[in-house]
């Protein structure tokens, strides 16, 4: 007889007006969530409670897993103490009296973790009318199956438990059999946040350890106070709260997946590697996330995320810019910032890769190549149930970013810089009026992003297009479609204030970059040179650095050809957010071609030059600090004029001479060199007002 089998509690509480006694695995989880290994449904329980566990010399121990209400012993309230039993523990309204059963030494305790998996038993009796359950290794039965109705009904079978069924010569996962929770209480049939194994014994290797110790290098960085963010469905949890997936392939059914995926499970056992032990003794590195159970690489659990929404309207070519500007940042950043820029999981980003190979590693550079459109369902998206419905979910591109081993100052900063990069790249349609919907909520990522990517296709204006008017472009062929893209800026921001639950029609806390896309078509209306790379080698940090002022002048002056072309695009920007910019770029560097044959537009790899493609992240990295900014000293020489300005609001009035109507500029160009749109002079505007 184990340990843990030795171990009694009797849970009272006027909730339950009854006593009700267990005998728990451990160690064991306290709490409210149906998840934990003692699940007590009261209000004044926290979620994760308590954990009861063995001490490594065999001691009974509890500790406080930062509840709410605390636990007191013996009047006082303790965080972590060792238990001599029999011990009574108060947490919040509920006793819980731990009792002892037998010797509890430190020999039985050590035999917890030697235990072999059970084979199936052969029941007596088993078929007919004879079922099982099985938990925490434990079957209990034979019973009636209307004495398994009332126990489901009750809560304590639960849909991820093992069942034999009299009807079959297997178990079979517990949520797969309609019947046994029909008419039952409403609670208890609900499925369960996290998946929980029927059965958690170890192999002889496995050690006893806690979710924490197998989480631990998540731990290094991540408080485990809610600071992990799942980039599937956007759950804050703690490190602790990670489901890992099971290996053996008989460990099959899933509540939130469906009853081809595999099993995810809270550990209590893990091999010396800090991997989990399922319940069929397999070590399993793999972790989900405890809401929508998806898979969630752990590179990504360890460093803190950079969230990127990338929108647009339908065919304005986001797909060729994210492919374009992933394949240019993974050289950019290697050769010219000692930063190394690589996938955090191969599988998440293989359409990504794919597009990648297609365009840039293709073996026929003559080859018209077409990448194809963003669908609004299949392999982009994951199916999941949440909360009893059927959701879509957006599957996104995850890449890490870190000091290469050669940055300079590698040991000082590779704490600081590391990040994991997850980008969401929608159809456009599905940011369009009315196609926001409660089981399709594929863009409620915009709430949670650091930074929205905007593109804004000048093929898709008509005022652009007629300035483009003799130019050899299929794309501003007759009877091409043109949009109201700035709506979709409106309904973007409609939906942030709606997800968000924010009134008022505030401003987004977030950067907001307009990029401009296909330059080679209308980058002379700009009337000024702009550098092929804004940034340059700077002996001051020993690796190149990001030429801000020279970005924020070109930003200053793609924001005035939009005013002038189309004002309620820049009208509309504004009132979404503060911290705005507005870059050119070109995901190809020249123009598509029209395959007469699919009548699809399609580019040949070998005539692909990006140009400015990098530079939304390279700003975006400038901005959480990862990539340093070029000294003054190494700026291009410019001549300045003197100007006299007002400030009104957010808006600086700049008076140029020789110009009747002030410029006006937004105050976060201060402290840039700008040049003026109607003369060409380069002025600065110096004030104390912060920029």
């Amino acid at each position: 007889m184990d340990s843990a089998s030795q171990i009694k509690l009797s849970i009272q509480s006027s909730r339950f007006g009854r006593s009700e006694q267990l005998a728990p695995g451990l160690p064991c989880v306290i709490g409210r969530s149906p998840a934990c290994g003692l699940f007590i449904d009261d209000p004044s329980i926290s979620n994760r409670h308590a954990l009861l566990s063995f001490s490594p010399r065999g001691e009974l121990t509890i500790r406080d897993l930062d509840s709410t209400n605390g636990i007191m012993l013996n009047g006082r309230r303790i965080d972590q103490a060792t238990l001599s039993l029999p011990a009574e523990l108060v947490m919040g309204n509920v006793s819980v009296i731990v009792s002892q059963h037998g010797n509890l030494d430190q020999a039985s305790a050590r035999s917890a973790s030697a235990r072999a998996v059970p084979e199936i038993p052969s029941f007596p009796g088993r078929h007919g009318e004879a079922h099982y359950y099985r938990r925490d290794g434990k079957e209990i039965g034979p019973l009636q199956w209307s004495q398994m109705r009332e126990l489901a009904g009750q809560g304590k079978i639960r849909k991820t438990d093992l069942i034999w069924n009299a009807d079959s010569e297997k178990w079979k996962v517990a949520g797969d059999l309609p019947d046994l929770f029909a008419g039952g209480d409403k609670k208890a049939g609900q499925t369960r946040a996290h998946g929980r194994p029927a059965d958690r014994r170890p192999t002889s290797s496995g050690t006893a350890a806690s979710p924490a110790q197998a989480a631990a290098p998540a731990r290094r960085r991540h408080s485990s106070r809610g600071n992990i963010v799942c980039p599937h469905c956007w759950h804050k949890f703690d490190v602790e709260d990670f489901l890992y997936i099971a290996r053996h392939h008989d460990l099959i059914g899933d509540s939130v997946l469906g009853p081809e995926a595999q099993q995810r499970f809270l550990p209590s056992k893990f091999t010396p590697e800090g991997h989990a032990v399922d319940s069929a003794g397999l070590s399993c590195p793999d972790m989900a996330c405890p809401r929508c159970h998806l898979r969630i690489p752990r590179a990504a659990a360890e460093m803190p995320p950079l969230f990127v929404s990338i929108v647009g309207a339908p065919a304005s070519g986001k797909s060729y810019f994210l492919t374009a500007m992933m394949w240019e940042l993974r050289n950019t950043l290697a050769k010219n910032f000692a930063m190394a820029f690589t996938d955090t999981d191969a599988i998440s980003n293989q359409i990504l890769n794919d597009f990648e190979e297609d365009l840039f590693l293709n073996s026929d550079p003559e080859e018209l190549v077409a990448l194809r459109k963003t669908e609004l369902q299949g392999d982009l998206y994951n199916s999941v149930v949440l909360d009893g419905m059927p959701v879509n979910l957006l599957k996104p591109f995850m890449f890490s970013v870190t000091p290469a081993e050669h940055h300079p100052d590698y040991e000082k900063v590779r704490e600081r810089i590391s990040r994991t990069l997850v980008l969401y790249d929608n159809a456009g349609e599905h940011f369009e009026p009315g196609m926001d919907s409660v089981d399709n909520p594929t863009t409620r990522h915009l709430i949670f992003s650091d930074t929205v990517f905007f593109l804004f296709d000048p093929t898709k204006d008509a005022r652009f297009r007629k300035r483009c008017l003799g130019k050899a472009d299929p794309q501003l062929s007759k009877g091409a479609r043109v949009q109201r893209q700035e709506v979709l800026l409106t309904e973007m921001n409609n939906r942030i204030e709606k997800y968000s639950g924010q009134r008022g029609r505030g401003k987004l806390k977030k950067t907001l970059v307009i990029i401009v896309p296909k330059s080679d078509i209308w980058l002379d209306m700009l009337g000024c040179e702009i550098p092929p790379e804004p940034w340059a080698w700077d002996p001051k940090y020993r690796t190149c650095a990001l030429d801000i002022d020279c970005i924020m002048s070109t930003s200053f002056a793609v924001r005035n050809l939009l005013e002038d072309i189309c004002p309620e695009l820049v009208a509309s920007a504004d009132a979404c957010s503060n911290d705005l910019l507005f870059l050119p770029n070109s995901a190809l560097g020249c123009s598509p071609e029209l395959d007469p044959e699919s009548e699809i537009l399609g580019v040949r790899p070998g005539q692909i030059k990006p140009f400015w493609i990098q530079v939304p992240m390279l700003y975006l990295f400038y901005r959480h600090g990862l990539t340093p900014v070029l000294s003054p000293e190494r700026l291009a020489p410019r001549d300045l004029i003197e100007v006299d300005h007002t400030t009104s609001g957010d808006v600086v009035f700049v008076d140029i001479p020789g110009q009747p109507i002030p410029l006006q500029v937004p105050k976060s160009y201060i402290g840039y060199r700008l040049r003026c749109p109607q003369t060409g002079q380069w002025f600065k505007i110096q004030t104390e007002t912060p920029g």
